[in-house]
């Protein structure tokens, strides 16, 4: 790429979308040269992930998802007998519910769904208080949009994202702009005799979707996608999305036109048919089910020596090149989000509970179904019958009150089966349980839990509560953190795509504040606010910030009584000085000591709002300050009698040589005693 053609500066033009809050597409066109260039290297990046992550997609993910779901391998089983017990033992569906339930539910349990904070130092209290408005409302309005199910519809997103990555071990979600414009059915006109439309828009902002594991492209050595030299995510589309797409201007309408009568396929993939065999869906091919597998593709390119994000659609089977867009994702982010399971290893993929377990789910399947199938040798036995019998045919079967064709001992039923065996097999079932679940590392389901307390002097304490399913020590708290970490990316790029698109009038439908969450969005896209990302979030423990700040009321309002005390003592006359002196000092002390401890109730990163420093301080203290490398005073008198005339001959009062006097007769008085 150091030996591409350059271009002029201008056919690379800079976006306006953050000052005018509108999704625009800026085609990237560096001339004929470069975008051949640009177009093989997509192609050659799109054919060599592609072969690197075919046996991933191909055949290991079919066999984890098989494995999660619980399906035996044969439908039926005919060893040791014809169908034998085929029962699998759900270890990795319970294990991955059992993860993503908590931390879904630590996550949606309480509000908001993420805790912004301003990093930037505060000028004075008024606009401390005007940034805490603003963290506030952005909370809120985030908080909402989250829930909404027709806004972003996170519960749905997170529920499904987090399974995957605990099957699978790695999932991807990506927040996409969309613009929704209708034309809206508003009544008939009676006079003209027409029906009224109006084009209204229906819905425009960020939409964050699924995406399947196979549907996602990237290098699997790079440690995160930001790593990865080329990020792409295959888009599928019928005729009318192509359409569609090249009408609002998002795909070149000329090269639409190109790969119409090319789909990749006339109905559903092989693994999507599968799926729908399971639900019972039938999958059949038909030119009205044709498909086109579009590569959206996010990627960076040298040009003129500068280096651009760039975002395209791609055609793989034609080489055709629909669309070239300079980013316009705020700050050049990839707006595809990957959570793992686990961070203990090197590369794009975590370990899923699917691989992790499944030589222990066969393992335990196995031994309950040996169990199952030596009950049922148990009870039926072996059935011995005489071959000169001509009255019993293969067809006969034995049921309660039935009556049997044949004389003594030409029929003998032997049991077969070792009762204690089945005890046994119990107690290793158990053992081969519990070891998967501590390989699983995924413990009770409640740790640790408590409750606030109020003492006999109405006093409320939070006791060391903690939220149920915090269980921080631990290491499925451990693995789950990645989650946690995941779920603060997406509402930070959430929170960004709002910012560069705009809100139209949402915040006054969820009676917030227009005007005031304009700022925030602005703010945050300059980074004055952002999200502290921790391995516990603040909803996390939503509870224990409850109690911790009735705790820490309390102690400010001791504090403040305090100091006030202290600040009348020292403007009080009668105060003396010395006293004065060290109360001056203990207030600041005191002061220092509250703004510590409520950093660490993380309250707050700027502990200033809640405890102002006392004025007038400062001036007591430049006033009250001794003065250094001064001479006593009553050598400055003396020195002041001795330049007058007869000086030397002057006496300093509590000099030690006598009663103050002036003139000759107090000198002489003085010389005579």
């Amino acid at each position: 790429m150091a030996t591409l053609p350059s271009v002029p500066t201008e056919q690379t033009p800079k976006m306006s979308y953050r000052t005018r809050r509108q999704f625009e597409l800026r085609e990237a066109d560096f001339g004929a040269d470069t975008n051949a260039a640009v177009n093989k290297w997509v192609h050659e990046q799109i054919e060599t992930r592609t072969k690197q992550l075919e046996k991933l997609h191909k055949n290991l993910v079919p066999e984890w998802r098989r494995i999660a779901e619980g399906k035996p391998r044969d439908e039926k089983k005919s060893w040791p007998f014809e169908n034998c017990a085929n029962l699998v033992y759900q270890l990795v569906g319970q294990t991955t519910d059992d993860t993503a339930a908590r931390v879904v539910q630590l996550l949606w349990a309480t509000s908001p769904l993420a805790i912004f904070r301003y990093f930037t130092k505060s000028s004075n209290q008024d606009e401390s208080a005007h940034n805490a408005d603003k963290a506030r409302i952005l909370e809120q309005f985030i908080d909402y949009s989250g829930y909404e199910p027709n806004e972003l519809n996170l519960w749905d997103v997170e529920n499904l994202w987090f399974s995957d990555s605990g099957k699978l071990g790695t999932a991807f979600t990506v927040v996409r702009p969309e613009k929704k414009i209708e034309a809206v059915y508003v009544g008939y006109h009676e006079t003209d005799k027409k029906t009224q439309f109006e084009e209204a828009t229906l819905y425009e902002g960020p939409k964050v979707n699924n995406l399947r594991f196979e549907d996602v492209g990237y290098d699997p050595n790079a440690n995160s996608l930001e790593e990865s030299s080329i990020v792409y995510r295959i888009v599928t589309l019928n005729k009318r999305d192509l359409q569609e797409r090249a009408f609002q201007k998002h795909y070149k309408e000329e090269k639409v036109k190109e790969i119409l009568g090319k789909p990749n396929r006339y109905g559903p993939g092989e693994t999507k048919k599968k799926e729908n065999k399971a639900r019972g869906v039938v999958s059949q091919e038909d030119r009205v089910l044709a498909e086109w597998d579009v590569h959206e593709c996010y990627f960076y390119w040298y040009q003129n020596h500068k280096k651009y994000r760039l975002i395209c659609w791609y055609h793989y089977e034609t080489k055709t090149m629909l669309n070239q867009v300079f980013s316009f994702i705020p700050d050049n982010q990839i707006p595809i989000v990957r959570t793992r399971l686990s961070s203990d290893s090197h590369g794009m993929l975590g370990r899923g509970y699917a691989d992790m377990l499944k030589d222990a789910q066969d393992e335990i399947s196995t031994a309950k179904n040996q169990r199952t199938d030596a009950i049922t040798f148990g009870i039926l036995g072996i059935n011995r019958i005489s071959p000169g019998n001509r009255n019993i045919d293969r067809n006969f079967k034995f049921f309660p009150g039935a009556g049997a064709p044949f004389g003594k001992d030409e029929f003998e039923h032997i049991s077969v089966g070792e009762p204690a065996m089945a005890g046994l097999s119990l107690q290793n079932e158990e053992a081969m349980i519990k070891q998967a679940a501590e390989r699983a590392g995924v413990g009770p389901a409640v740790a640790g839990a408590g409750s606030g307390t109020v003492n006999k002097k109405g006093q409320y304490g939070s006791m060391g509560t903690l939220a149920v399913m915090q269980d921080s020590n631990t290491r499925a708290n451990h693995r789950s953190s990645d989650f946690r970490h995941s779920h603060i990316r997406l509402i930070g790029l959430v929170t960004d795509m709002y910012g560069a698109m705009g809100l139209g009038r949402k915040g006054s439908l969820f009676g917030l504040d227009d005007k005031l969450l304009e700022e925030a969005l602005s703010d945050y896209l300059e980074r004055k606010v952002r999200i502290p990302i921790r391995a516990a979030t603040a909803s996390a423990n939503k509870e224990v910030t409850k109690q911790n700040e009735l705790l820490l009321s309390q102690a400010v309002m001791a504090h403040n009584k305090e100091m006030s005390a202290m600040l009348q003592a020292i403007d009080n006359a009668n105060t003396p000085p010395h006293y004065k002196s060290w109360l001056v000092k203990v207030v600041k002390a005191k002061s220092r000591l509250m703004r510590q401890i409520i950093r660490d109730f993380q309250i707050t990163d700027q502990p200033e709002e809640f405890i102002p420093e006392p004025e007038g301080l400062e001036q007591f203290e430049a006033q009250n300050e001794p003065k250094q490398n001064q001479p006593d005073p009553r050598i400055l008198q003396m020195a002041s009698a001795i330049r007058q005339p007869g000086g030397p001959r002057a006496a300093v009062p509590g000099a030690g040589v006598g009663e103050a006097g002036s003139g000759p007769q107090g000198e002489g008085g003085r010389l005579g005693a």
